[in-house]
């Protein structure tokens, strides 16, 4: 996706034409905090109280993706919610929880508790100028746990109503477990290949080589009977190697990419497919959201 500069037009919300001094901007260009001045922030929220913040990480995505994927898909979904919907986004972090990749020379992770209070810290600060209405954004499946405890701490505790509206959301279609095709793999990399396809490396895209505990084959066997049982098997996916559990990135997987697929299958096609349907999801509830006044 292609990233768009600040233009001189009329920025467009809704039903609503506000012009803002300094700069305006159409409904079909992202509105971002960095990019904005402080008098630009306080026109946007006489009208609206409404804030996207984007969660990734940095981890290792294979040979073939960048270590920035998760937060580019999370940042570039985010920028598409923004255009459609006139909502601005507010970058926070680009790290998220990602120790269980670290076999992997690049991966970036803090503790979800560190995580947590910095994201919470940030968000203090958007609802002491006026956010009342701030949605979580992730496509990090590592940050979910944190990303429960900070929205349920945020409501507890502020005056803000804070909600998920990307990974780990009840609004976003939930992929199912027997596809196993969880990270850098087709779904990833077809999502790469369109939003960013100039940063795929696609001479190095190759099927991995996956090594699952007894334990886990022995869990996917009997899920085929009770598949209920899938549940226990996720949680075994995805821990850091001290855990002594084999769910580390580097014990799963020859290459990083967590996968029984074959990514060379991934398009550029398909991932606009996938990106699409998510943006669409979120617009959709915030659409039907920004009618409801909270104020």
């Amino acid at each position: 996706m292609k990233i768009l500069k600040l233009t001189p037009l009329l920025l467009l919300t809704g039903m609503m034409v506000i012009s803002i001094p300094g700069f305006t901007q159409s409904q079909s260009n992202p509105l971002i905090l960095q990019e904005m001045t402080w008098p630009e922030v306080k026109q946007y929220l006489a009208y609206s109280d409404m804030v996207i913040i984007p969660m990734g990480s940095t981890e290792q995505h294979g040979p073939h993706l960048p270590l920035g994927t998760d937060y580019f898909e999370a940042l570039e979904m985010s920028k598409q919610i923004s255009a459609r919907t006139g909502v601005m986004v507010a970058p926070v972090i680009m790290m998220g929880y990602s120790p269980y990749h670290s076999g992997f020379p690049g991966t970036l992770s803090i503790r979800s508790e560190a995580l947590e209070q910095v994201l919470f810290e940030a968000t203090e600060y958007l609802i002491r100028y006026g956010f009342r209405r701030i949605m979580f954004f992730n496509y990090h499946g590592g940050n979910n746990p944190t990303q429960a405890h900070l929205i349920e701490r945020l409501n507890q505790s502020t005056e803000a109503v804070a909600i998920s509206i990307g990974e780990g959301s009840q609004i976003q279609n939930q992929a199912s477990v027997d596809s196993f095709d969880y990270h850098a793999g087709v779904d990833e990399t077809s999502i790469m290949l369109f939003l960013h396809p100039e940063l795929v490396r696609k001479n190095k895209i190759q099927k991995p080589e996956m090594h699952f505990t007894p334990k886990m084959q022995e869990l996917m066997n009997q899920s085929k009977e009770n598949n209920q049982l899938s549940n226990v098997w996720d949680l075994l996916i995805g821990l850091p190697v001290e855990t002594k559990k084999g769910g580390a990135s580097d014990e799963l997987s020859s290459n990083g990419i967590w996968t029984l697929k074959d990514p060379r299958m991934a398009t550029a096609d398909k991932g606009k497919t996938l990106t699409q349907d998510m943006v669409a999801n979120a617009v959709k509830f915030i659409e039907s959201w920004k009618k409801v006044k909270i104020k």
